[in-house]
């Protein structure tokens, strides 16, 4: 039995223990360093960072009184392009390709349809032009965030809610894991590279990389720091251009300058875009460059407007479409036809407040740049709010997701 003094030195012994496990308990959580997350591997001598005012080049001298623009809808249609076919302003047909939520539509590989995930059964598909839909594999992936889907080949990067990336090649069915510090994925034009934001804990620990689709061999391209939020993934389809950053100089009259990221450090000429909200949309060759911008003048709505893509005349040729609408809601059939879905109804500031007129009610015009003509081809009844357009490559079938019930339509062009 122990005695009285024993059974003071357990308590204090025991006090002791208590006391010390309590205290490396609140170090562990309130002091302790985190650890930050993997840097990437940079090369020798390795200077870049994002661009800043200057880097950009020579700006183009354009300004908006300078360029002509397309004819609004209903004034004179230049000789040669479409006209009236007795079902309204052109008329067109419209099917219903899927009846039920579809996401990440984008163009087939081959150009006849589409490609897209379905978050019901987890797959992915392709539909063709006539209707046709068929699955890409057999496996499964549920509650996919974005997808980053390659181009010419039927790959695709899978960010999941928690943060997971999953590099998929539907072909061979192979599955790799990527870090989930990367983001913004987007797929070099022949598909072989990937670009991406790597972000770490510590703002010197964030990059524009560069690297395989299953992550590897990646190269940091800029340091991005606490700039983020102004550098944007875009790869151009010349592959010249990785991304685009609006880190430039304040301009006046609400203009903004947007300064483009090669690969190896160009001097890439910088475009001054007449307004704030830049959205950019490469034509087929990147030779032009079809972008949305807002400002006063336009009542905060989008205005698009087109110029040279090329790195040695950026921003050259600028002329306004006329059309208040985003340039992501536009698909490009060629280097000089494009197709428009544009707002019937857009409120003032909806530039500014994007993400509240969503579900618009939209007209889909058909622009002719060789023409200069702008040609509405739906008709009263066919007012969805169109997301994610594509237009397969005989230019019949205009295909794109109801932004307010997640349903895939197609419009017939021909």
């Amino acid at each position: 039995m122990l005695t009285e003094r024993t059974k003071k030195i357990v308590f204090a012994v025991i006090f002791c223990i208590v006391s010390i496990g309590m205290g490396f308990a609140i170090y562990w959580m309130l002091f302790r360093t985190k650890v930050a997350a993997p840097r990437v591997e940079l090369p020798p001598g390795y200077e870049g960072q994002l661009p800043q005012a200057g880097a950009g080049g020579a700006q183009s001298k354009t300004t908006m009184g300078e360029p002509r623009e397309l004819p609004p809808s209903g004034d004179s249609v230049p000789t040669g392009a479409l006209t009236e076919n007795g079902r309204g302003t052109l008329g067109t047909n419209t099917t219903l390709l899927r009846d039920s939520v579809t996401q990440a539509v984008v163009p087939a590989t081959d150009g006849n349809g589409a490609r897209f995930y379905n978050p019901d059964d987890g797959r992915f598909y392709r539909v063709t032009a006539d209707g046709t839909v068929k699955a890409l594999g057999e496996k499964q992936f549920f509650n996919v965030d974005t997808v980053s889907w390659a181009h010419r080949t039927d790959e695709a990067i899978l960010k999941f809610p928690d943060g997971s990336n999953v590099f998929y090649d539907f072909k061979g069915a192979r599955q790799v894991m990527l870090p989930k510090h990367w983001e913004d994925f987007d797929f070099a034009p022949g598909d072989d590279k990937v670009a991406a934001k790597s972000i770490g804990n510590d703002p010197d620990n964030r990059f524009l990389i560069v690297t395989n689709p299953d992550g590897t061999e990646a190269r940091a391209i800029e340091t991005l720091g606490e700039n983020q939020d102004k550098a944007h993934v875009a790869w151009s389809p010349s592959g010249q251009i990785v991304g685009y950053a609006t880190t430039g100089d304040p301009q006046s009259a609400n203009q903004q300058q947007i300064l483009f990221i090669g690969q190896n450090r160009e001097n890439f000429k910088s475009i001054t875009a007449p307004g704030q909200g830049f959205v950019p949309n490469w034509s087929p060759t990147g030779k032009q460059i079809l972008f949305s911008v807002y400002d006063p003048s336009t009542d905060n709505k989008p205005l698009l407007y087109v110029a040279s893509g090329d790195p040695t005349t950026m921003g050259a040729r600028r002329k306004s479409l006329a059309l208040n609408t985003w340039a992501d809601k536009c698909a490009w059939a060629n280097e000089s036809e494009l197709f428009c879905a544009v707002p019937q109804d857009m409120p003032l500031n909806a530039g500014v407040l994007r993400s509240q007129f969503a579900t618009l009610s939209d007209d889909v015009y058909r622009i002719d740049l060789a023409l200069g003509s702008a040609v509405k081809i739906t008709t009263a009844n066919q007012n969805y709010p169109v997301r994610q357009p594509v237009v397969n490559k005989e230019k019949t079938a205009f295909i794109f997701t109801d932004a307010a019930t997640g349903k895939l339509y197609k419009y017939d062009l021909k």
